[in-house]
């Protein structure tokens, strides 16, 4: 996972994948769910949510890291995962959408907020 870039790697069905949401595929969810992305993420997190809703998620998180890959595929992935598991990864990958992104390496700080400066005032 390089969390720094947005990505997220789960388990779906019998391998590991790697999912981002970008700005489209944020659009795209809530389009075909008809929720925006806070009220979807506050769904999720009270038990409210259709197979339906998990499996966009995770089409588009699939789609948004460069996976070429179809929605009826992915359903496949789920029933082998299960929806216990396929919850609680559609949740982790929703809640990615929350962090940013950022395009460096994997560390976000730059070199000069790195060095300690000596802050030892003058006047003493």
């Amino acid at each position: 996972m390089n969390q720094y870039k947005g990505e997220i790697k789960g388990n779906l069905g019998d391998k590991e994948r790697t999912f981002k949401l970008t700005f489209e595929s944020i659009v795209n969810i809530e389009n075909k769910t008809n929720k925006s992305i806070i009220q979807l993420t506050q769904d999720m997190s009270a038990g409210k949510y259709s197979f339906k809703e998990l499996l966009i998620i995770l089409h588009e998180g699939l789609l948004g890291a460069g996976t070429n890959i179809i929605r009826e595929s992915v359903g496949d992935a789920m029933m082998k995962s299960g929806l216990i598991k396929s919850s609680e990864l559609a949740g982790i990958v929703l809640a990615s959408a929350f962090t940013g992104d950022n395009k460096g390496d994997d560390n976000p700080l730059v070199q000069a907020e790195n060095i300690q400066k000596d802050t030892q005032s003058k006047n003493t």
